[in-house]
Order: C-alpha cells, then sequence, then structure tokens
C-alpha cells in the first residue's frame, strides 16, 4: 500500500524530474475529471481544518496504523507516503546531505508542494468512487515513469472501461511486476532506478471517493517515515496555521532493524536514492534503501546501518516532537496485541468518533507493506547478527531505548 516513496538519480534528477513534472500537469489540467481539476485549482492541502501524522522509523509498523485509520470515515489520506511529491519539488537529498530538512528551509514553491500533495487525497466512504482511484492512478504514472511519453487520455479511458493496469502496462512493455499490487514473489533484478517514485504498495482502498469542498471539515491522515527528519520543518513551513496532532509510532529497536535489513536485501521497491557506490557486508545492490539519516554511511555493516536507522529515525522525533502542542506515544506492539483499544486511543486523541466502517477493518486488518509474513519475535531467526550490532551500539542508542521505554527485551516482539 503505501508505496516507499522516491529513487532519485544523482546524474541527472533535473531532467528526469522535468519531464515529470511537464507529464503531470497535463494531466492535472487536461486528463483527470473536471471536479478533481476544479479542486487542485481552489485548494491545497493545508485547508484541511485537521491533520493526523504519523511519525515513526522505517519498518516501524506505520503502513498497517495508517491503512486502518485511513478507513475511517471523517479522514482523507493520500494513497500512499507523501515523500514522492517532495522529490517531484526536488526538496530531498542531494538537494539535502540527508533527510534532514530545516525548519527555516523556505527555498521552495510553497503554493505549488501545498497543491500538488492535494493531488490524490480521498475520501473514506464506504461506497467508494471509480473515477477517484482511475484519476489517481493517472497522476502517479508521471512520477513511476517519467522517462516514458505515454497515451494517458487512452489509459484513462480503458481504466474508466474496465480493462485492468496490468493489462494496459503490457501493452506499453512494463512488466507488471514493477507496478502496484504486483505478485509477493521478489523482482529477479531491481526496477528501473529512473523514477520519482517506486511503484509497489502504492493503492487506493476501494471504500475511497474524490474530495468536495465540504470534506476540507474532515481530518487528513498523513503518513511518511521520511517525516521524522522534518517535524519543524512541516510545522512551520507546511502546516503552520493547521491543527496538527501527532503519533508517535514506535518499535522495539530488534524487530524494526530486522525488518530493514530484510527490506534493503529485497529488489521490492523499498531503494530511495542513488548516493554512489555502497560497500556494506551483507547487501550487494547499489541503491540506497529507506531513510537517509545524517551521518549517513557508504561502508561497513548493513545491519549496523539499519540500527542507525532506527536510532536517528526516533531521536529526530524526540527532538522535534516540541514543534507540537498535541503528541500521542504508541507501541507498534500494542497495535499487534490490543489493536481495538490502541486505535481506539487514537480516535479518541484525534477526536475522531465512532466509523462502522474503521471499526470493521481492525477487525480484520489489511496485510500492507510486509517483507515476509508478519510472526512475532522474528528477529530471533537472526538474533546473533542483530545482537552483535545492539552490542556496537553507542550512547545516542542507549538513550533513545530508554526514552521509548524498550529496555526490557522480553517485551521486544
Amino acid at each position: 500500500m503505501g508505496g516507499w516513496g522516491v529513487v532519485s538519480l544523482e546524474e541527472a534528477p533535473d531532467d528526469l524530474r522535468n519531464q515529470a513534472k511537464r507529464n503531470y500537469e497535463h494531466i492535472k489540467n487536461e486528463v483527470i475529471t473536471e471536479e478533481k481539476q476544479s479542486i487542485l485549482s481552489k485548494y491545497q492541502v493545508n485547508d484541511f481544518d485537521s491533520v493526523l501524522l504519523i511519525a515513526t522509523a522505517p519498518r516501524g509498523g506505520s503502513s498497517l496504523l495508517f491503512d486502518i485509520l485511513r478507513h475511517h470515515e471523517e479522514t482523507c489520506s493520500l494513497d500512499g507516503e507523501h515523500d514522492r511529491w517532495l522529490t517531484l519539488n526536488g526538496i530531498c537529498y542531494p538537494a539535502f546531505e540527508s533527510d534532514v530538512i530545516p525548519a527555516d528551509f523556505e527555498s521552495f514553491d510553497r503554493e505549488k508542494l501545498l497543491t500538488d500533495l492535494l493531488a490524490e487525497v480521498g475520501v473514506a466512504e464506504r461506497s467508494g468512487g471509480r473515477t477517484h482511484r482511475v484519476d489517481n492512478t493517472l497522476v502517479r504514472l508521471p512520477l513511476q515513469f517519467p522517462n516514458r511519453e505515454l497515451p494517458y487520455k487512452r489509459i484513462r479511458e480503458k481504466l474508466l472501461e474496465g480493462v485492468s493496469l496490468d493489462e494496459i502496462l503490457k501493452e506499453f512493455g512494463i512488466p507488471p511486476l514493477q507496478y502496484d499490487e504486483y505478485s509477493e514473489q521478489d523482482a529477479n533484478s531491481p526496477f528501473e532506478t529512473e523514477t520519482i517514485e517506486d511503484r509497489p504498495f502504492v493503492s487506493s482502498h476501494s471504500h475511497k471517493r474524490s474530495l468536495t469542498v465540504d470534506d476540507f471539515k474532515r481530518t487528513l491522515v498523513l503518513k511518511a517515515s521520511g517525516d521524522a527528519y522534518r517535524l519543524p520543518w512541516i510545522r512551520e513551513q507546511l502546516f503552520p496555521e493547521t491543527d496538527v496532532k501527532v503519533v508517535h509510532l514506535t518499535r522495539n529497536p530488534a524487530a524494526s532493524i530486522n525488518g530493514l535489513y530484510d527490506g534493503w536485501r529485497l529488489n521490492r521497491g523499498f531503494q530511495t536514492y542513488n548516493v554512489g557506490d555502497l560497500d556494506l557486508e551483507g547487501y550487494s545492490g547499489s541503491l540506497w534503501c529507506y531513510d537517509l539519516p545524517p551521518g549517513w554511511v557508504s561502508e561497513g555493516k548493513l545491519i549496523d546501518v539499519c540500527l542507525m536507522q532506527w536510532v536517528q529515525a526516533h531521536r529526530h522525533i524526540l527532538d522535534g516532537r516540541v514543534a507540537f502542542d498535541d503528541v500521542l506515544r504508541v507501541r507498534f506492539e500494542d497495535v499487534l496485541t490490543d489493536t481495538s483499544s490502541t486505535i481506539k486511543e487514537i480516535i479518541e486523541f484525534a477526536d475522531l468518533g465512532e466509523s462502522a466502517l474503521l471499526t470493521e477493518n481492525v477487525k480484520n486488518p489489511n496485510k500492507v507493506m510486509t517483507t515476509k509474513d508478519p510472526r512475532h519475535a522474528r528477529w530471533r531467526d537472526r538474533e546473533d547478527l542483530v545482537k552483535s550490532a545492539l552490542n556496537r551500539a553507542d550512547k545516542t542508542y542507549t538513550e533513545v531505548v530508554e526514552k521509548l521505554e524498550y529496555t526490557e527485551e522480553s517485551e521486544w516482539i
């Protein structure tokens, strides 16, 4: 479901980005429904009355939590993470040395970014809407295949006729394996690297419809693990006047870094940046995966990089949360073991009220963004490797573990 985000080329990202922008603007202004065109011409993402932001480290369980919450009938949401829209606007590496965006960074087209962030937002409603899903498929295609000139109007007609996207992609020589909702088997080789957004996992669930003017009274649910490094910037530059509540989702270090280790070693869309040559023990790929923390390294052990990603993300959330008045810390372990009560706590925190559609989803949540079948304490399959990294960890790791209250290994499910 929530497409990881970006793969940006170090060599010529501007050419690729400009091509994606051109095709996206064409779709936004000429291909999607007139109703959606009207919304995007008059409104921006900061026009919502309230925002619920999920902040966590990668492989922290945010995709599952996001998918549950976006089924609440008083919410709106994107179809996945919003990193791709920041990348389209050049607000990413290599413009920055890492995923950290300074709170005072203002050198970007704010109006355009806020409009772009609204481009695929839909409303949770049981009946859903086919045109919404078709429009969202179209606005994402230039980000996913920016170096291809596709007949977007014809693609839209075929989608509305009921032709599957798989069939349409095959017609243009694009393996469906490279797109959303593909088979669980891993690709034999990495996907095309010239993308703004990686294809897998992004989808609009069937209970979403297009935005109307009245929907801005609802709560917008957002999540992207990269937000861990830009919370003050989000508060000051994107939503300075919006009621923003933050859910800090935590997960024990062993399970998180084990999930990261799995994801790095799969050709399944977790690649994010071309940072140059990588010499990481345990990794044979050529692209960086997941978030790019400050102090990232290109040499060493992959398991240590995974630990760094967990530590740095949560350290920055702990530091950046002071920019917000309302922050709720939630354990992913509780989302798994006491789903109903934990979701109820979040719903009350966000002032959302009851939702029959949400209740149904809580009882039978979707399986999203998994690298392997979910299983408690799966990290113990490579316990020696994981603990070797934890034993080498520095003082910052110890401080984060203590602040997040993960000092008892018996609780690391």
